[in-house]
């Protein structure tokens, strides 16, 4: 149930982010005056909810890392544009995606539970962030959150490794 929940906050997340806009150009700005192309992102959306759906557990998480980090950078972006509206909005985000790996945490164990207090404290950096227009916060959650990632790719790589051999990539 909490995987399918992970997953649903995932997409959600996702889909209300949208796509990162690249910088306008002289060309695309001219483009934008003409009347209204198709979505160029509808395929790319298509393949990003196949891909969420028809994910492992190791590899949900990493998404939900991988997302969290890039709330957290339009966070940052949003503070040096101070443009407080979009920093509150990408930090609940991230905040999000951290309460959802809370809840699904098994603090069974000291390991668990060392994580569940990691967690606790990135909430808690986030929120600084978020109440003290703090970049500085950000970049701390940041780093704990790369990490967490980077980590949980060592993992998935060993876990393959140990599964299906030496060509196990994550």
């Amino acid at each position: 149930m909490a995987f399918n929940q992970a997953q649903d906050l995932y997409k959600k997340n996702m889909q209300a982010a949208g796509p990162s806009k690249p910088l306008a150009s002289v060309s695309t700005m001219a483009r934008e005056t003409k009347a209204p192309a198709p979505p160029l992102n509808a395929p790319s959306q298509a393949y990003k909810n196949q891909s969420v759906q028809t994910a492992s557990k190791g590899d949900l998480t990493l998404l939900l890392y991988n997302g969290c980090l890039k709330f957290i950078s339009r966070a940052e972006t949003a503070i040096a544009a101070k443009d407080p509206e979009e920093r509150h909005t990408y930090i609940m985000k991230a905040q999000d995606i951290i309460r959802e790996l809370m809840i699904t945490l098994r603090t069974d164990s000291d390991v668990g539970k060392n994580m569940l207090q990691l967690y606790d404290f990135i909430l808690s950096r986030l929120k600084d962030a978020n109440i003290n227009n703090d970049p500085q916060a950000l970049q701390e959650a940041a780093g704990l959150v790369t990490d967490f990632r980077d980590t949980w790719k060592e993992v998935m790589k060993l876990d393959r490794q140990q599964r299906f051999g030496s060509g196990g990539q994550a």
